[in-house]
């Protein structure tokens, strides 16, 4: 992996760990979400207004798979903010790294070294520290710990990014082949794409889910913070799009989980979350494992 994609990666993954902070401290992750929908959508239209997307007819499968899955990624991670802690819930669900070699090896026919075999077990080791909700680690209690709310809603999320990391590497892969627009506006033009219909579904759910008033009432108070989750989640997504158009699945999506150390640190030091050195720990030996898979 070339200095430059590692670069772009990081600097994903710090957005990603931003937008997360601020959905996670919203008074209504649920409802917050339908704003960051709603002006998803509107700068989708403002950005195909100035350059219409050109979506060859293979992408198009790969923009519907991710859109549903991204759908049910949402549900499940505001789900997950509203029941648990942001210090919990957001490592396991990015712990995609431990899982992603694995499918890629099965489904994109990708190898996996002894080292990254490795990486994938210090992986697996720091989600059995982040699972600990005890004074003294009992890993007999991890599969006790296993059935809690916000645990179940976080493997959930878990489960769906990898859906959709594995469906959007296909994707932008089939989108590199046969598009001759420039690589970073066809990563803008995936990411709008799925994002503007996945957003247009969840926006049904919440209008179905919670009265019009509350809605409206978080949307006039929280505008502000809406619009910075959209803009960090374009930029943190659209950037992971580009490298993956060059870089392996497994290796872009390890590298970037080193978002867990910067969700860690604020989830413990400004929302004042507990566990903190535990799952700071975690977020270490973690973030070592991706290391070891990211450069093998």
């Amino acid at each position: 992996m070339v200095l430059t994609s590692i670069a772009l990666i990081l600097l994903s993954a710090f957005c990603h760990a931003l937008w997360n902070f601020y959905s996670k401290s919203s008074r209504d992750t649920r409802i917050l979400f339908f704003w960051c929908g709603f002006y998803t959508i509107v700068i989708a239209f403002v950005a195909f207004g100035f350059k219409q997307p050109v979506v060859p007819k293979p992408v198009w499968v790969y923009i519907a798979g991710s859109a549903f899955v991204h759908l049910l990624y949402r549900l499940f991670l505001t789900q997950a903010y509203t029941v648990g802690e942001i210090s919990f819930v957001y490592p396991i669900a990015r712990a995609a790294p431990a899982f992603l070699p694995l499918f890629a090896f099965l489904f994109l026919k990708e190898r996996i070294s002894v080292q990254g075999l490795m990486g994938i077990l210090c992986v697996m080791t720091s989600i059995l520290l982040y699972q600990q909700r005890e004074k003294h680690i009992q890993f007999k209690a991890f599969f006790r710990f296993l059935r809690d709310r916000d645990a179940l809603w976080a493997y959930a999320t878990l489960a769906s990014v990898i859906g959709y990391s594995l469906i959007d590497k296909q994707g932008m892969s089939e989108f590199h082949r046969y598009s001759t627009d420039v690589p970073l506006w066809r990563a803008v033009t995936y990411y709008l794409m799925e994002n503007s219909i996945s957003q247009a579904f969840y926006g049904l759910t919440c209008l179905a889910r919670f009265p019009h008033q509350q809605v409206a009432q978080l949307g006039r108070r929280e505008w502000k913070r809406a619009l910075a989750v959209v803009g960090l989640s374009l930029t943190s997504y659209s950037l992971i799009l580009y490298v993956l158009m060059t870089e392996k699945v497994s290796y872009v999506t390890a590298v970037r989980q080193c978002s867990v150390i910067f969700v860690v640190l604020l989830g413990g030091y400004a929302l004042k979350e507990t566990y903190t050195k535990r799952r700071f720990i975690a977020a270490v030996v973690m973030v070592f494992g991706i290391f070891l898979i990211a450069y093998q």
